[in-house]
């Protein structure tokens, strides 16, 4: 299975252990999924995006700045 080696400096290791410990999981299972689920917001956020630069142009003609 792929695997990245990804140095943290040692105050970094400590938050990320705090974090995992209140998370209740393993620090590795924690880095998994904190970069999994940023990975999986970025492109959500892009996919919002692209669907309002898609629909805005028929927002604006049905309510025109007048209206608002």
């Amino acid at each position: 299975m792929p695997a990245l080696n990804v140095e943290f400096s040692p105050d970094e290791m400590a938050r990320l252990r705090e974090r995992a410990a209140v998370a209740g999981k393993s620090l590795k299972q924690h880095v998994h999924d904190v970069t999994v689920e940023e990975a999986d917001r970025i492109s959500f956020v892009e996919g919002a995006i692209t669907e309002a630069e898609r629909i805005l142009p028929g927002v604006t003609d049905r309510f025109p700045a007048g209206m608002r």
